[in-house]
């Protein structure tokens, strides 16, 4: 399976590493999906932000706390976003670096970064689920809504378990692009 045929092909998206099964092709599917809920909660923030701000614009009184859904759902929808920019190897890169070297290079720096990003979510799983049960033990909320701030872990806790997964993905896409390119070139 290709990787236009995992994104529906045509638009300007970068690609995922073409998967070769039907795990790898599910879990492009839920990343996409995962990060499109992204997307529809930053799009809910920008529309309640400028409702808010009409609000007190017209009639002085802006939302109660409206500040506080921010802060927490932003943090959410932040964490969303990081499955699909390793997916697609949307991340940072600096192409200074990168411009001369050959495929197989390019190859193993990729991998090499999907070795961090392994690194990076396994970290963070563990401390964030560590806090998280600490924010259950020892509950807080948000000062004028009351919002308990263990709300915010279970989806971002799902974020990096899905970062983790995308991660081994292109970590293998990327030393079977390694391979391949070492044994045709």
């Amino acid at each position: 399976m290709s990787a236009t045929e995992l994104t529906g092909g045509g638009g300007t998206e970068p690609p995922p590493p073409a998967t070769k099964t039907a795990l790898g092709a599910l879990l492009v599917k839920i990343v996409r999906w995962w990060a499109l809920a992204g997307g529809v909660l930053t799009l809910g923030l920008a529309l309640m932000t400028a409702a808010s701000a009409l609000s007190n614009l017209l009639f002085g009184r802006p939302f109660a706390a409206d500040h506080e859904l921010v802060k927490h759902i932003i943090a959410v929808a932040i964490f969303m976003f990081l499955p699909y920019c390793q997916m697609t190897g949307s991340n940072v890169t600096v192409d200074v670096f990168t411009e001369g070297m050959s495929t197989r290079g390019k190859n193993i720096m990729a991998a090499f970064s999907s070795l961090f990003a392994i690194a990076f979510s396994i970290l963070l799983l563990v401390q964030m689920s560590s806090g998280f049960r600490s924010y259950l033990r020892y509950p807080e909320v948000t000062p004028v809504l009351k919002l308990p701030l263990w709300t915010a872990f279970p989806p971002i806790l799902v974020s990096l378990a899905l970062l983790l997964c995308a991660a081994i993905v292109t970590l293998l896409a990327s030393a079977r692009a390694s391979r391949d390119a070492s044994s045709s070139g």
